[in-house]
C-alpha cells in the first residue's frame, strides 16, 4: 500500500501536518481505535525530524455525510456546507444584549440567582459565550462560599451542587458550548470545568469539551494563539501530571498547521508550550528554530525574555548552537534598547543554560563601558561577576569596571552581592584596579557585616582572596571564634563537609604563605577518609607514564597522585605526577618543611583550570603552582587537552613533554 493511501482516513489538517516542509516526514501510520459514540477518533504517526523519530498522536475526525467527505478529500463544492454557514455566522464580539445579560451575572450572589436570571431565557436563544460566562459565574460563586463557609456547603435545595437541577442547567450551558464551535467559549469552559469540584460527572464534562476543541483544531477554526492557550490549560487539566501532558501533545498537528503565517507574537506563544508537550516537543523546538531565525531582527526584548525563561525549563532538551547564537546576535545589536531590569534577566538566563559565546561577552563589555557606575540594579553587576565566574571570563573591562562600581556602591551592597563581586577577583587571578581603595573599602564592609554572611560563603571569599595573594589575617581571629565554628556546624552536612574543608585551606595557606600568620589553628588530619579526583586526569597521568619515562630515562622515577606530607588532604595538595632525582627518593615522602630541590611536580591541568582563552590560569591552580614553588618544587604544567592531542603521535607528545621538563629544571626560583 503507498504511503498517501494509508493516510486516506486521515484529516487534510493531519495529512499536512505530518508532511510539514523541513521539519518532518511520515515514516508509518499505526492503526486507530474510537471511543464508541464519539466524533473523533485517534491514532498515531511515526515523526522523522532529523535523526529522531517520534510517535506523536494525531487526532482524525469521522465522515458522517457526503458534504463532510467532499471537504476531506479537497473537492470545491458551490454550494456551502451547514456547518461553514454556521461557522460564518458566528458573531465575532458580544453583542449588547450579551453584554447585558453577562453584566447580570456580576450582579448574582450565589448560583441560585444565576439560574433564575437564565431560566425564562430559551436556551436557542442562549449564545456560547453567555454559556461558558454562567458556567464560569456559577463555578466563582460555589468555590468562593465554600472557601468561606467549609462547614456549610448548603445541600438541600435543587439548586445546590451535585443537585439535579444544577446539573441539567450544566449540561444545557456544555451542550451549546460544544456544539457552537467557538474557540473562545470552549477554552472558557474548559478553564471553568476544571475548577469544578461540585458536579459528580465533573470527568464527562472534561471529556466532552476537550473533545470539541480538538474537533475545532482539525476544522482549523482555532487560532494559533487559541491553540497555545489551550495548551496550559491542558497542562494542569487532570490531577495526573503525565496525562496532562499526553493530552496536551494532541494539539501538536494544529501548531504545525499553521506555522507557515506564524508572526513573532505567535512564535513566543508557542514557546511558551513547549514544557507542556513531550513527544511532540522536539519537532515544534526544531521549527521554531527556524522561523525565529528567519525574523529575529524584529523580536522585541520582552519576546527574547520570554523565550529564554522557557529555554531554562527544556532541561533535557538540546538547543541548537545556532539558535543560541541568534540570540546573543540580538542581544549585541539592540543592547541599547534593553533596560536594567530586562539586561538582568537575559544575563541569569545565560547563566541557567551555561552558555558563552563572543557577541555575548563583548555585549557585557558594551554594558559595562556604557553605563559603568551609573547602573542602579545591582543584581545585575553582581549576577554579570557570577556568569563571569561561571564561564571563567576574565575580561579586564568587565572586571576594572566591577572594581570601580564597588568602589562606587559598596554601601548599598547586599552581603549576596559582596560575596559575588567580591569574589570573581580572586577566582580569576585578577588584580582590581585601584587595588588599595578596593580592598580598603571591601574589608571595611567584611568586617561590619560579617555576622550577616553564611559561614561557606565568608570561608570561600576569605580563601580566594589567598589566591591572589591578599591575606586576610585580619580576620582570623573571627573564623576561629566558639561562635563562627557553632554557626558553621549548624549548616547542613554537605556544605559543614565543604566549610571545614575550605577552612582547613585557609589554615593551611596562610601558614605558607603569610608571614604574621600566628597558626596553624587547626589539627592535622589523622584518619583516613577519600578524596573527589577527577578521572580525566587520572587517566590523562597514567597515558603520560610511558611517555615521561622516556624524557626521564628511568619509569621507577615516577610517581602517580602523590599526596604531599604534613599538609592536608586537598585536591591541591595532590600532585598528578612526581619526577624524583632517583629511584631511593621515589621511597621518601616530600612536602611542606622538607627539601625538595630536586623534585619536579608535574601538574595535567584541565580546560577548567584555565579561563575561557586558554592562556591565564584560574586563581585556585595559581596559587596551587606558587605554594608548590615556595615549597621547593619545580613545576612542570601540562596542558590535558594538548597532551590527549598528540597521543596520537607519540614522537611529538614526546617531544612537548621534553620541552615543558626543560623549562621546568632550568627555571631559577
Amino acid at each position: 500500500m503507498s504511503l498517501l493511501r494509508s493516510c486516506k482516513h486521515l484529516s487534510p489538517l493531519a495529512r499536512l501536518a505530518v508532511f510539514p516542509p523541513a521539519v518532518a516526514r511520515l515514516s508509518a501510520v499505526r492503526d486507530f481505535s474510537s471511543r464508541k459514540g464519539g466524533i473523533i477518533s485517534e491514532t498515531s504517526v511515526f515523526i522523522q525530524s532529523g535523526h529522531k523519530i517520534a510517535e506523536l498522536p494525531v487526532v482524525v475526525k469521522k465522515v458522517k455525510d457526503v458534504w463532510e467527505l467532499y471537504r476531506r478529500m479537497g473537492i470545491d463544492t458551490k454550494v456551502k456546507q451547514p456547518e461553514d454557514q454556521h461557522l460564518q455566522a458566528l458573531p465575532k464580539k458580544l453583542s449588547e444584549e450579551e453584554k447585558e445579560i453577562i453584566s447580570g451575572f456580576n450582579r448574582c450572589y450565589n448560583s441560585s440567582s444565576i439560574f433564575r436570571l437564565l431560566e425564562p431565557i430559551p436556551s436557542s436563544e442562549v449564545t456560547p459565550q453567555v454559556a461558558s460566562q454562567a458556567y464560569k459565574k456559577i463555578v466563582e460563586l460555589e468555590n468562593t462560599f465554600e472557601a468561606r463557609n467549609p462547614n456549610n456547603v448548603g445541600k438541600g435545595r435543587a439548586d445546590q451542587p451535585h443537585s439535579f437541577f444544577r446539573s441539567a442547567f450544566i449540561c444545557s450551558f456544555l451542550d451549546i458550548i460544544c456544539n457552537s464551535k467557538d474557540p473562545g467559549a470552549i477554552l472558557e469552559g474548559l478553564t471553568s470545568v476544571m475548577r469544578d469540584q461540585n458536579s459528580d460527572d465533573q470527568d464527562i464534562y472534561k471529556a466532552r469539551l476537550l473533545e470539541a476543541l480538538l474537533v475545532c483544531v482539525t476544522d482549523r477554526v482555532v487560532p494559533l494563539q487559541d491553540i497555545c492557550k489551550a495548551v496550559h490549560i491542558l497542562s494542569v487539566f487532570y490531577p495526573d501530571h503525565k496525562e496532562c501532558r499526553l493530552v496536551a501533545d494532541k494539539l501538536w498537528f494544529g501548531i504545525i498547521d499553521q506555522s507557515k503565517s506564524m508572526t513573532n507574537e505567535d512564535i513566543v506563544a508557542v514557546f511558551t508550550t513547549l514544557p507542556h508537550l513531550t513527544k511532540s516537543r522536539n519537532m515544534i523546538l526544531k521549527m521554531l528554530e527556524e522561523k525565529a531565525a528567519e525574523s529575529w531582527q524584529q523580536f522585541k526584548t520582552g519576546d527574547v525574555v520570554e523565550i529564554l525563561r522557557v529555554l531554562q525549563e527544556l532541561k533535557y532538551d538540546r538547543i541548537s548552537q545556532g539558535f543560541m547564537r541568534m540570540l546573543s546576535g540580538w542581544l549585541a545589536v539592540n543592547i541599547h534598547t534593553v533596560t536594567e531590569q530586562e539586561m538582568l534577566a537575559i544575563v541569569y538566563s545565560f547563566l541557567q543554560l551555561e552558555y558563552m559565546d563572543t557577541a555575548l561577552v563583548s555585549a557585557l563589555e558594551k554594558i559595562i563601558k556604557k553605563k559603568g557606575c551609573q547602573i542602579m540594579e545591582f543584581d545585575l553587576i553582581s549576577t554579570i561577576c557570577s556568569y563571569c565566574l561561571a564561564m571563567r571570563i576574565r575580561s579586564p573591562t568587565i572586571l576594572e569596571g566591577v572594581g570601580q562600581y564597588f568602589i562606587e556602591h559598596h554601601q548599598s551592597l547586599t552581603v549576596t552581592q559582596v560575596t559575588a563581586i567580591a569574589g570573581i577577583f580572586g577566582h580569576l587571578d585578577f588584580h582590581p584596579a585601584n587595588g588599595f581603595k578596593f580592598w580598603e573599602l571591601l574589608e571595611l564592609v567584611l568586617d561590619l557585616k560579617f555576622s550577616h554572611f553564611p559561614p561557606v560563603d565568608i570561608i570561600n571569599l576569605l580563601v580566594s582572596f589567598i589566591y591572589i595573594e591578599k591575606f586576610p589575617i585580619n580576620f582570623t581571629n573571627k573564623l576561629f571564634n566558639p561562635f563562627f565554628l557553632d554557626r558553621l556546624h549548624s549548616q547542613s552536612e554537605d556544605l559543614v563537609a565543604i566549610s571545614r574543608q575550605q577552612l582547613k585551606l585557609y589554615d593551611t595557606t596562610m601558614k605558607l604563605e603569610c608571614r604574621g600568620y600566628e597558626g596553624p589553628f587547626l589539627p592535622k588530619d589523622t584518619n583516613h577518609r577519600m578524596i573527589n579526583t577527577d578521572n580525566r586526569i587520572t587517566r590523562t597521568a597514567n597515558k603520560l607514564l610511558d611517555p615521561m619515562a622516556d624524557v626521564v630515562g628511568d619509569i621507577s622515577r615516577l610517581g602517580k597522585s602523590v599526596v604531599l606530607s604534613s599538609l592536608p588532604l586537598h585536591p591541591l595538595y595532590i600532585v598528578d605526577l612526581m619526577v624524583y632525582p632517583t629511584h631511593a627518593a621515589s621511597l621518601l615522602r616530600f612536602g611542606f618543611q622538607t627539601n625538595n630541590s630536586n623534585n619536579v611536580a608535574v601538574l595535567v591541568l584541565t580546560p577548567e583550570h584555565y579561563d575561557r582563552t586558554g592562556e591565564h590560569l584560574v586563581g585556585s591552580q595559581a596559587m596551587r603552582v606558587r605554594q608548590l614553588t615556595i615549597m621547593g618544587f619545580k613545576v612542570m604544567c601540562v596542558n590535558m587537552q594538548m597532551a590527549n592531542k598528540l597521543m596520537m603521535h607519540p614522537k611529538k607528545l614526546r617531544e612537548y613533554l621534553q620541552k615543558l621538563y626543560t623549562d621546568a629544571c632550568n627555571t631559577k626560583k
